[in-house]
């Protein structure tokens, strides 16, 4: 059967609209390729490779912290840290991944989250640690062996900071901590990680700058899995420098041997010790009872460490020796000598003639410890008389006689000497001090000055106000002949190799007083006196030794501290210095006060300052003991 439709022949407009598709998709697919390849060939090649080949960050090591002799004072230990890279980790996976981490680390995942979602927003490619505190290494073993179970989860070695003596010198090297999101903004271009850690306090953030080292970085090549491969390159991170102290840890522990002696066996309930050599300004000994702990702060100290911590009323965490301020006491009697000595209104003839323990003046008593008869200004220093120095600042209340230097005076030599400004020693927070005149008075309290306000300032009570370090630095000055430094802990600064990179400099040049060198030799004279005449009780004496007592009342005097220890309402003093002969030459090589807080129970001729004890024994077991 022959077929009759003929086939129709299809329209040529149908080839053209299949070739002109085909010849739109090839040329899309031309033009892809060529952006792909010749104009953003370079670019995407650059995030090829940024996939399989990662540049890592490597910490560097901090530098030590050691004494005067090298013995090291801070270390690094070697630890463990959890670190999360998060473009390693799926965020499908992130919230089972840190409800593991949480368990296993101790800590609330929440804030496990709040690290890893910041770090995406950051630099995802940088591993970011999670673990608080260093990680024990059973635990970095599990989490280096079970990989499929942690995604993104890598144990790395890290140096722990640790801290020798911890409570002994907590108060002057202070302690490390890890650096903040704000902190991190600011210093991320001086070689910061988010994995860092920073000075908090003391000589750890004064010298923060030297004892940082610098970063290291490593290449490693990656598959498509983005498991490690390889270590493609690497630039070793370059350790921190050293910083070596004026610190004799051989004094220090002789000092805190014997505060804390004295604080077991309730004689007082707080001390400070600080010794200095007086030639150049270099702190030899620098004790604060109580101290801390600074261990706690590394490790990932506890909210009950913070919290009995912040409850103890002695204030731990406050170096005493320059933090806290302290009515001086008779050791105030050498700024007011030297004011009326300076002023031309006191000579080494000026006599007064003590002849009653009270002396009243517009209807109120100002006492003296005794009747001590007639004194010129060499033993009523030794004496350590009220009157006579209550006569000396504010004159002769019963008519004609010395005239007083007066609390202007006072004040301006004070300051020259330098109470109530910082001494500038390289720790932080300094207090200023006190050093009141009648301006001061009166815009503090409007309320104009009185003369009772003179007598009380004369012998270091009323508001006269100073640390520890401030009346050593006074002192240290008297017995140099003059020179007032600037108070150092920083001796150089070393290398790896142990190389000198960096010696201290001071902030400012030594200031001279302005002052007599006769009247200041009087005053080192009445000082060695103090201790001769046994004013300052020192039997079967070995040393040369100068200084003055000084006795405050200040708080409450019944009751006990937060560490049990009974309030006695006085603080005692002694600062003392000691010439290389026994003679009036300012030669001493070493000054030191020692103040022990809540010590005496009455002002009385017979109660031993139990600083002036302490001085003994320390000097002779330090400058005539076993140097070993």
């Amino acid at each position: 059967m022959v077929r009759s439709d003929v086939r129709a022949f299809p329209r040529p407009r149908r080839f053209i609209a299949m070739g002109l598709t085909v010849l739109v998709v090839f040329t899309a697919l031309t033009a892809r390729l060529w952006d792909l390849q010749l104009i953003n060939g370079a670019h995407y090649r650059s995030l090829s490779e940024e996939n399989r080949v990662l540049r890592l960050p490597v910490d560097a090591e901090r530098g030590m912290i050691t004494d005067r002799n090298g013995y090291v004072l801070a270390r690094n230990l070697p630890g463990f840290a959890v670190m999360v890279l998060p473009v390693d980790l799926p965020r499908g996976k992130q919230d089972a991944l840190v409800a593991q981490l949480g368990a296993v680390l101790g800590r609330d995942p929440a804030e496990i989250t709040k690290i890893i979602d910041e770090q995406r927003i950051r630099n995802p490619y940088e591993p970011v640690k999670v673990s608080a505190k260093p990680v024990a290494r059973d635990i970095a073993l599990v989490l280096s062996e079970r990989r499929e179970l942690f995604p993104g989860v890598s144990v790395q070695a890290q140096s722990i900071r640790s801290y020798t003596d911890a409570a002994l010198y907590s108060p002057v090297l202070g302690y490390v901590g890890p650096i903040t999101e704000d902190e991190l903004n600011d210093l991320k271009d001086q070689g910061y990680l988010n994995t860092a850690l920073i000075g908090r306090t003391g000589l750890e953030l004064t010298y923060e700058r030297y004892l940082k080292g610098t970063l290291g970085w490593r290449e490693i090549e990656r598959d498509a899995a983005q498991r490690e491969i390889k270590t493609l390159s690497f630039a070793p991170p370059v350790a921190g420098n050293s910083v070596v102290t004026t610190i004799d840890d051989r004094l220090q522990k002789l000092l805190d041997t014997e505060l804390r002696k004295g604080v077991e066996e309730d004689r007082f309930t707080q001390a400070v010790g600080v010794a200095l050599n007086p030639q150049n300004g270099e702190i030899l000994a620098m004790v604060s009872i109580p101290g801390y702990d600074n261990n706690w702060f590394v490790q990932g100290i506890t909210p009950a460490q913070m919290g009995q911590l912040n409850a103890d009323d002695r204030h731990p965490l406050v170096n005493k020796a320059i933090g806290e301020i302290y009515p001086p006491g008779s050791t105030f009697k050498m700024i007011t000598g030297l004011s009326a000595l300076t002023a031309g209104t006191a000579t080494r003839n000026t006599v007064v003639n003590v002849t009653s323990t009270v002396m009243t003046v517009s209807g109120f008593n100002f006492y003296d410890w005794r009747a001590h008869g007639r004194l010129d200004f060499l033993n009523g220093f030794a004496h350590s008389s009220d009157i006579y120095f209550y006569t000396l600042a504010g004159g002769s209340p019963m008519g004609p006689g010395v005239v007083g230097a007066g609390p202007v005076n006072i004040a301006k030599y004070g300051r020259m000497l330098g109470f109530g400004e910082r001494t500038g020693i390289d720790l932080p927070g300094e207090a200023r001090g006190i050093m009141p005149d009648p301006g001061w008075k009166l815009a503090t309290f409007d309320e104009e000055w009185t003369i009772g306000n003179t007598y009380h300032e004369a012998i270091g009570q009323g508001y006269v106000a100073v640390t520890p370090l401030q009346l050593l630095n006074a002192y240290a000055s008297v017995a140099n002949g003059g020179t007032v430094y600037t108070p150092h802990l920083l001796k150089d600064v070393r290398d790896g190799q142990g190389n000198v990179v960096t010696k201290y400099s001071p902030p400012a040049p030594p200031r001279k007083l302005e002052m007599k060198a006769e009247d200041l030799r009087l005053i080192r004279e009445a000082a060695r006196r103090v201790v001769t005449i046994g004013h300052a009780y020192m039997p079967n004496l070995k040393l040369p030794i100068a200084g003055k007592t000084g006795t405050a009342e200040f708080g409450a005097s019944t009751g006990k501290d937060s560490a049990g220890r009974n309030r006695l309402g006085f603080h005692n003093w002694f600062v003392s210095f000691v010439p290389q002969q026994d003679n009036t030459d300012p030669t001493a090589q070493i000054a030191m006060v020692i103040f022990t807080y809540d010590s005496s129970r009455s002002l009385c001729d017979s109660c031993i300052n139990p600083a002036v004890t302490l001085t003994q024994k320390i000097y002779e077991a330090y400058l005539l003991g076993d140097k070993k």
